[in-house]
């Protein structure tokens, strides 16, 4: 349809930061409203899981990249009180509502062109935002940039799931969720790009062999809610 071609433009642009960011700018007043709704609240859990999988970990300086409305950033303050957690962003509306919902430090930049010096991050921590990545290589190669040596990324992603789930799932994403958001926000284009991202994002095998390409070492991986969603914990080397 000419609707999905004008995803598939959006999703492969050359402006796709631009078009990114417009989007999740646009979305920002229905954010988290949204998040809790489409994933039936299973969101706060898995958010749970990244943040508690630093624990071992007693990081003292973490970076929550693409931290959009705060919610892995205030998981991150209450878990780790002593440590300094930076949230970064490149759409002020939402990094504006991160302020407002108590993230102490906020940074409106690029993650593919991070404001930090080598080696200044014990953790970084990625919630959601890696398949929105213009280029996902650049971006990974910036966080082993930050990170001191033997620091954690830790990331959370969708996933293809296996079958009969995926039957289920496609439709979950590419019509059920975009109808939702059409009738509740007229945002329906907006959900039609994240299905389109979330379908083209790589296989648990080919992330790894990119994580491992950026000199990120997988410590441990774990799917949860029948393979939606995998939480990556990786360590630089």
């Amino acid at each position: 349809s000419e609707h999905s071609r004008q995803v598939d433009r959006q999703l492969n642009s050359s402006d796709h930061a631009t078009r990114v960011q417009t989007l999740f700018g646009d979305l920002a007043p229905c954010y988290d409203r949204f998040n809790r709704l489409f994933s039936l609240g299973l969101d706060v859990g898995w958010r749970k899981k990244l943040v508690g999988s630093l624990t071992l970990h007693s990081p003292k300086k973490i970076l929550d990249l693409a931290c959009g409305s705060g919610d892995v950033s205030l998981l991150l303050q209450k878990e780790f009180s002593s440590a300094e957690v930076t949230a970064l962003d490149f759409c002020r509306p939402l990094l504006d509502q991160a302020k407002a919902r108590g993230v102490k430090q906020t940074v409106e930049g690029d993650a593919l062109n991070l404001p930090f010096p080598d080696q200044t991050m014990d953790a970084v921590t990625l919630a959601f935002g890696l398949r929105n990545f213009a280029d996902r290589p650049k971006g990974l190669s910036e966080i082993h940039r930050v990170l001191q040596p033997g620091g954690v990324f830790a990331l959370l992603e969708f996933s293809p799931p296996p079958f009969p789930w995926k039957l289920f799932w496609n439709f979950y994403l590419f019509y059920f969720m975009p109808w939702i958001a059409q009738l509740l926000s007229r945002q329906g284009d907006s959900f039609r790009y994240l299905a389109r991202s979330i379908s083209q994002f790589p296989a648990p095998s080919d992330l790894y062999h990119e994580l491992h390409e950026a000199g990120l070492k997988l410590l441990f991986t774990r799917s949860m809610s029948l393979g939606l969603v995998r939480l990556t914990v990786t360590r630089k080397i």
